[in-house]
């Protein structure tokens, strides 16, 4: 292995255990704000990653899906617990929880995108330098992995954000037909990564 894929390796694991926490971080926050004071109390209402790194989904995984030829970078990072008794409207304030995850890859989407932006704007790419090259590769890399990260977390299968909130918005006698399909959730979404992996 090259010192350059292994720097590539590095340098885009970095991306997604930041972007993984923010994440996790987003769930805490909107659960914290509405309400529920567990995730304060088990410490995950915090930017540490320490808190939030799973050492086989953010660690482990990624960096072995990385070194496997044909396939792309994945990982997970420790749910936050909720208490959904603690909210004022559980139905609606659930939603919003599992939606302000996906919004916090976003906005670390558009911010990278504005960066890349404003740094083309002021002619720092017309350099002929190999940071140049390094930045924009990264920049690239986190707004595309956010975006992935916000439009795969809404799929509405179970574990995935997306879930909670069709959940949510159906009818209770539909809600509870959908939670029945559940304990097949990680078929699915297996079948789903083997779909991504052939497109």
């Amino acid at each position: 292995m090259t010192e350059a894929k292994i720097a590539t390796a590095l340098m885009e694991l970095g991306v997604l255990v930041f972007s993984l926490c923010f994440h996790e971080y987003g769930h805490a926050l909107a659960a914290t704000q509405l309400g529920d004071p567990t995730p304060r109390m088990l410490g995950r209402l915090t930017m540490d990653p320490r808190p939030h790194v799973d050492p086989i989904g953010t660690l482990l995984f990624p960096f072995i899906m990385f070194l496997a030829p044909g396939s792309f970078l994945f990982g997970w990072a420790k749910p936050v617990p909720v208490s959904a008794q603690n909210f004022k409207k559980p139905r609606r304030d659930g939603a919003l929880v599992a939606l302000a995850g996906p919004v916090m890859n976003l906005i670390l989407a558009v911010f990278a995108l504005a960066t890349l932006l404003g740094l083309q704007v002021f002619g720092f790419f017309d350099r002929n330098d190999p940071m140049v090259e390094v930045v924009a590769q990264f920049l690239n890399f986190f707004v595309w992995l956010n975006v992935v990260l916000a439009l795969f977390n809404l799929i509405p299968v179970y574990p995935l954000d997306g879930s909670w909130v069709l959940k949510a918005v159906l009818p209770p006698k539909w809600s509870y037909q959908v939670s029945r399909l559940d304990p097949y959730g990680f078929l699915i979404l297996f079948g789903v990564f083997m779909l991504l992996r052939w497109l």
